[in-house]
């Protein structure tokens, strides 16, 4: 386990990035990442990051609630519709709170890293190592399988013909995973443009899920961590009490109860 924490550490530089990084690679490019140490630039290329974002997710959402609300189709057809489009805007608004949070996830961000600079015992370092592993697994595999699913599904919604009967005649329409309200999808390259645009979009939106799951789950993974690591000073603690004097002893309870505190706040 040595040996990998000093792998990592040349790998990452800090072992704090390891804990944050996927999170990172799906919150940057949306705008959502707090990070406090960005130029001008940065900020300017977030704010349209942001702006972009939104333009994609309601050229989605906006044709297919149109196309709900005003085209006269029967309630199957409705309610076919309404699930990927409950998907999106279910999304769209978890897209809005990592917005509006991010002072909150900024904070439990630097928390991360600091708690990886204050702990530098090697015992306590491996223990964070195993739950920060752990939780990038888990958040690794459902992230990846929240994608895999969601792109699988435009597909499958959108890249084949259906075959409808109208009156004696087959015909083939083209398809998408949410209608679009007055554009002539039945022709390329109008098809084609829109399907592109909807695959953004659900690229966007499950990011968003995706992103949020990777904070959730690398959070507890390290307050799983900070916990594991109080155990064995209590552990510690308990089994020399008798080797040290009553001053010592106190001072190491101060250390443990400070930073128990600490992982509950």
């Amino acid at each position: 386990m040595t040996d990998k924490l000093v792998a990592a550490k040349k790998k990452y530089g800090n072992l704090g990035e390891y804990s944050i990084q996927l999170s990172r690679w799906y919150l940057k490019p949306m705008g959502v990442w707090p990070d406090p140490v960005t130029t001008r630039r940065e900020k300017i290329l977030a704010q349209i990051s942001i702006v972009v974002c939104w333009c994609i997710i309601l050229f989605t959402v906006i044709p297919a609630f149109l196309h709900v609300v005003l085209v006269n189709e029967d309630i199957y057809l409705k309610l076919k519709t309404l699930g990927p489009l409950s998907h999106w805007c279910v999304d769209g608004f978890n897209y809005l709170v990592l917005l509006i949070r991010q002072d909150d996830i900024s904070y439990c961000v630097e928390r991360i890293r600091s708690d990886w600079k204050m702990i530098t015992r090697t015992q306590d370092q491996e223990e964070m190592w195993k739950s920060a592993k752990l939780g990038r697994s888990i958040a690794g595999f459902c992230a990846g399988f929240m994608q895999g699913t969601i792109f699988c599904t435009c597909f499958v919604l959108g890249a084949f013909k259906r075959t409808v009967e109208v009156g004696n005649k087959t015909v083939d329409i083209y398809t998408l995973p949410c209608p679009a309200y007055k554009f002539p999808v039945q022709t390329n390259p109008t098809h084609d443009v829109i399907l592109g645009t909807q695959f953004l979009s659900a690229l966007v939106v499950s990011s968003s899920a995706a992103g949020s799951f990777t904070l959730a789950t690398i959070f507890a993974s390290h307050a799983l961590g900070q916990l594991n690591i109080m155990v064995m000073w209590v552990n510690e603690f308990t089994k020399r009490s008798g080797e040290k004097g009553k001053k010592a002893q106190t001072n190491e309870i101060g250390i443990i109860v400070e930073h128990h505190l600490r992982v509950l706040r």
